[in-house]
């Protein structure tokens, strides 16, 4: 049988397969694949997803099994949300009282410890406003509201904790106590988030580490980073001199797969390669001076620094990276719009925050997937390690430099897939302001949020800026140059990597603000408040609306 023979129902199966640029392709190529894409409530779930930076995990065909009234509430459900971030217009605003240790936000939910008299409780909250009396199977009553959340009781404390909540699990990092020669020791405990228990897949139930950091120092912080079977812990010293490094762990068998490679900053840029920024000369831990750094990828499966890539900006003062957390499964019961979606990864960006010679901070938003492509473009050319990868062929199409003084506050869970947030000026991104008429000449408190969508998706579709009445979005496409001062030296930096600014029109008492695809967490001195863009579940099938 031939394509053309086959049924509406096969055809429609075949499409869902597709990824969603795949899928608009084949919209344009025949009048009947036109309307059987544009008739089917599941393909254009697909569709509008896409637009979003969204893929759809899991089966496609499971979209008429979701617990909305239809398959067609979901797909509306989608358009809301991209409208209301758009807006800055959350259908609620609800608080979780500040009364917790480390937390982390991932997958719609908030992960976070006890402290006082319960540090070995796990607390996990949907991003969702809080729920009707009769349907809250955890009722906990805080200020007169009832929350959704679940508790986890463990036997270990933790500095740090991380979560996928598809692979069920949750890591914890302890610090415990320091050995004869003042190095402290670290655990790395593999729970089960449906128990609080050893996690049944992690061979070993923690791993123990011992800092390779000099004791002469008293600061040293850490950074503890998922993706998919492997867990990153980066140990950092930052006095006059520099000293770093990371390690990387396989949690199901418990074995080392990255020994500790010298970096003072570091993310995952696939399975198989890690962001650095380091001395590639220098043994780990690195003890060495900024003017010596370099941002290099580092090969898991090689085992060895295999790219050197060359930033505009020699010397990176104070670096920190910060990116999207990546699992590969994303399953949330009740929070559905959230759980059954996940950022596109050939969209994802990740920032690089440094100091710069005016010791103001400047950051660059540069997208993974043009990095990556440059690496592999690199091997064409060379055979041998450390490959250049020349700025030039990539770099100024492929990011976005903000001068000092223009962002602040990027958190470390500030990014989620395409979309980064962050606060600046209220006048920033004006429509007719000229970078340079607002950035480093400027004085003024950075308090306003504001929403940085880099998915060109939306923008060559013809996204045009907008004025709502609680934000107002600017689509930046221009290329822009500033200069740094490097060694003595001017340096002049041209970006042209184009996005969405969604600036809100008040200013926010935030410590920090943590990105989701469905919510905003914003960090108080005294609580938690979430912005939920989400539908509460008992409203799916009446249509109404939580207030």
């Amino acid at each position: 049988m031939v394509f053309s023979e086959l049924p509406n129902e096969i055809i429609e199966q075949i499409l869902l397969e597709l990824d969603p640029l795949t899928l608009a392709r084949c919209r344009v190529t025949s009048k009947r694949l036109h309307e059987l894409i544009d008739g089917s409530v599941p393909l254009q779930i697909v569709l509008e997803a896409g637009i979003d930076g969204l893929l759809v995990v899991g089966p496609h065909n499971r979209h008429l099994r979701y617990p909305f009234s239809s398959a067609k509430h979901l797909l509306d459900e989608i358009i809301y949300i991209r409208e209301a971030i758009r807006k800055f217009m959350p259908r609620s605003v609800w608080r979780i009282p500040y009364e917790t240790g480390p937390m982390e936000v991932s997958d719609g939910i908030i992960c976070s410890v006890g402290a006082g008299d319960r540090p070995k409780t796990l607390y996990f909250w949907e991003m969702l406003a809080p729920m009707d009396e009769g349907h809250n199977p955890f009722e906990t009553e805080s200020n007169g509201k009832r929350y959704t959340h679940k508790i986890r009781d463990t036997d270990a404390g933790a500095d740090d904790i991380v979560f996928s909540t598809g692979s069920d699990l949750v890591v914890l990092l302890e610090r415990t106590a320091a050995t004869d020669t003042g190095r402290i020791k670290y655990r790395l405990h593999f729970r089960a988030i449906a128990t609080g228990g050893p996690h049944p897949e992690a061979r070993l139930s923690y791993v123990e580490y011992t800092s390779p950091l000099s004791p002469e120092f008293l600061s040293e912080t850490w950074f503890t980073q998922l993706y998919d079977d492997m867990v990153a812990l980066l140990l950092v010293q930052d006095v006059q001199a520099v000293q770093g490094g990371v390690t990387v762990w396989n949690w199901k068998s418990g074995e080392v797969v990255v020994p500790c490679q010298a970096a003072i900053a570091s993310m995952f840029l696939s399975q198989d390669q890690l962001l650095l920024v380091a001395d590639p000369k220098a043994d780990p831990p690195t003890f060495s001076n900024f003017e010596k750094m370099k941002t290099v990828v580092y090969s898991i499966s090689k085992g060895r620094i295999t790219h050197n890539i060359k930033l505009p900006a020699l010397i990176l003062r104070h670096p920190f990276l910060f990116t999207c957390p990546r699992q590969t499964l994303i399953q949330i019961p009740s929070a559905q719009v959230a759980g059954k979606f996940a950022p596109d990864p050939s969209l994802d960006i990740f920032a690089l925050r440094f100091v710069s010679s005016h010791n103001s901070p400047c950051i660059a938003v540069i997208s993974t997937q043009r990095l990556l492509d440059a690496c592999n473009a690199a091997f064409v050319d060379q055979e041998e390690y450390p490959i250049d990868v020349d700025w030039n062929l990539w770099g100024p199409k492929g990011s976005r430099w903000f001068p000092p003084n223009s962002l602040s506050s990027v958190s470390e869970r500030g990014i989620h897939g395409a979309r980064m947030i962050a606060f600046t000026r209220p006048n920033a991104f004006d429509a007719d302001d000229h970078i340079g008429d607002w950035v480093s000449n400027e004085e003024g408190d950075l308090n306003t949020p504001v929403i940085l969508d880099f998915n060109p998706r939306p923008i060559l579709q013809g996204a045009t800026n907008c004025d709502f009445p609680l934000c107002r979005n600017t689509v930046i496409r221009d290329m822009w140059s500033w200069t740094i001062l490097e060694r003595g030296k001017e340096v002049v930096i041209e970006s042209g990597l184009p996005f969405r600014a969604f600036v809100n029109k008040k200013e926010w008492p935030s410590l920090h603000v943590y990105l989701h695809s469905t919510a905003l967490v914003s960090l108080m001195d005294e609580s938690n408040d979430i912005h939920s863009f989400l539908q509460h579940p008992s409203m799916w099938n009446t249509g109404g609306t939580t207030e």
